[in-house]
C-alpha cells in the first residue's frame, strides 16, 4: 500500500463512514461466530490498529501483525496496548494451531498467493477456530483505489469459498456488504473506469460531517440484516470460515 494512503488512512480511519460502517459490520459478525470472549486473536495485517483496539475492547486476547514499518508506527501511537509482531505472513513467530481467532480484513487481495496464505491461516487456527476476512467485490468495480492500494485482484462469493474449502476450511458465513450503497458506488466506478477520471485519488476523501453520519448509519444498518441472511451484492464480501476440530 502506498505511504501517502496508510497516513491518509490514519487521519480519518476513525470518523470516515465507510470505516465506522465497516467496524459495526465486523464487530457484529464477529461476536455472532466466534463463541467465547477472551479469545486469542490475530489480526493479520491489523494496519493502524484500530480493529485491534475494537477486538480488544470487546474481550479478545489481540495479537496485530503488521510488515509495513509505516503502519506499524502508527498502530503503535494509537493502539499502545495490542502486541503488534512485526512481520509477514506466515510466519514463525505463529506457530500452528495457536489462535481461536483469526482476522485478516481488506488483506488477501494484496498477496500474490493468496490460496497459499488461507492455507497457513488453517494452520494457525487451533481445531475449532474461526477466520474472519474482509475482500473488495467484483472484478467490474476495479478503480484507481485498488492500484493505490496495490491490489492483485477483487473476489466473488464462490471464489472466496473455493479457497476455503481448498485450505481444509469449512465456510459458515459469506456474504456481500455494502448492499445499500452499491448502486451509486458501482455507477461512480464504472464510470470512471470508463472515462478515466479521478485519477490518483483513493475513496477516502473527506466527506461533509452530515452527509459522512448518514451513509455510515446506512452501511452500518446493513449488520441487522445479516443477523437473518447473507446479502445478494455488494462492493466487499465478509466471511467465516472454521477449522476441523480434528487438526489437519
Amino acid at each position: 500500500m502506498e505511504k501517502e494512503l496508510y497516513l491518509e488512512s490514519a487521519e480519518i480511519e476513525a470518523k470516515h463512514w465507510w470505516f465506522v460502517g465497516r467496524r459495526a459490520i465486523l464487530l457484529d459478525t464477529l461476536m455472532r461466530f466466534s463463541g467465547a470472549s477472551h479469545n486469542k486473536l490475530l489480526d493479520i495485517g491489523c494496519g493502524t490498529g484500530l480493529n485491534a483496539m475494537l477486538f480488544s475492547g470487546n474481550g479478545f486476547l489481540v495479537t496485530g501483525l503488521e510488515s509495513s514499518a509505516v503502519a506499524i508506527g502508527l498502530a503503535r501511537a494509537i493502539a499502545p496496548s495490542i502486541n503488534i509482531l512485526a512481520t509477514s505472513f506466515p510466519s514463525s513467530l505463529v506457530p500452528r494451531d495457536s489462535y481461536a481467532v483469526i482476522t485478516a480484513l481488506d488483506v488477501i487481495e494484496h498477496i500474490d498467493d493468496d490460496k497459499g496464505m488461507i492455507r497457513a491461516v488453517a494452520d494457525a487456527l487451533q481445531p475449532g477456530g474461526i477466520v474472519l476476512i474482509s475482500v473488495p467485490a467484483f472484478s467490474f468495480l476495479w478503480s484507481v483505489h485498488d492500484e493505490l492500494a496495490h491490489h492483485k485482484r477483487r473476489y466473488n462469493r464462490e471464489e472466496l469459498r473455493a479457497s476455503f474449502e481448498t485450505a481444509g476450511l469449512e465456510p459458515i458465513f459469506i456474504s456481500y456488504f455494502n448492499f445499500f450503497l452499491f448502486p451509486a458506488i458501482a455507477l461512480f466506478r464504472v464510470l470512471s473506469g470508463a472515462f478515466r477520471f479521478s485519477r490518483n485519488v483513493s475513496d477516502f476523501s473527506a466527506t461533509p460531517e452530515l452527509l459522512n453520519s448518514m451513509l455510515a448509519s446506512i452501511f452500518a444498518a446493513e449488520r441487522f440484516l445479516l443477523r437473518f441472511f447473507p446479502l445478494p451484492f455488494g462492493v466487499s464480501l465478509i466471511a467465516v470460515a472454521r477449522k476441523n476440530r480434528v487438526s489437519i
